[in-house]
């Protein structure tokens, strides 16, 4: 974001620098709106793909791999790069990230929640001191993943992740039809 310019980006889309400014008022307010469109739209497709998926397991599996980058040329993490680089100097893409980060923990936070009611995890999981943990592990190997550090593959974080998190996560068989009362995640 930093090395590109509003015409270069109106350019690549076919319009002019003036007429992205029309829509918004900064190369930040831009890049802020493609961030949130992304995340917005992950959101929207997991909780559609979870109405097909009746444990809080499958859910979570979903999940795992929708938020693990393919590889290096993964434009979605690279945007979340560029805002956590932007986040140390811009105090309003700060707030932006931290609530767009906040929207995907409370998914997360809901996949597992709805696994204990289910009884699918063991009660005494700490939900939210997990997500908090898992989400920096996730993210770490991410960038690592996105930079191409030692050739992390996609599979090869996946699986690191499961093992990281298979003493917090000791799922447990349940019938995928065993409903959930007030459950709507």
């Amino acid at each position: 974001m930093r090395n590109s310019r509003l015409a270069d980006i109106g350019e690549s889309i076919g319009m002019t620098g003036a007429h992205l400014l029309y829509y918004f008022e900064s190369k930040t307010a831009l890049f802020l709106s493609s961030l949130q469109i992304v995340e917005r739209d992950l959101r929207e497709r997991a909780l559609e793909t979870f109405e097909s998926m009746p444990t809080a397991r499958e859910r979570w599996e979903w999940l795992l791999r929708a938020a693990t980058p393919e590889d290096r040329r993964d434009s979605d993490l690279s945007l979340w790069l560029e805002a956590w680089t932007e986040a140390v100097h811009d105090e309003d893409v700060r707030f932006h990230v931290e609530q767009l980060e906040k929207d995907w923990n409370e998914l997360v936070t809901g996949v597992l929640a709805y696994g204990k009611e289910r009884g699918e995890l063991p009660d005494d999981l700490d939900v939210a001191e997990f997500v908090e943990g898992f989400a920096a592990l996730l993210d770490g190997l991410s960038i690592r993943i996105v930079v191409g550090y030692r050739g992390l593959s996609r599979e090869s974080a996946i699986r690191l992740c499961r093992s990281f998190s298979e003493p917090f996560l000791r799922w447990h068989d349940v019938p995928a039809a065993l409903p959930v009362e007030g459950a709507t995640r």
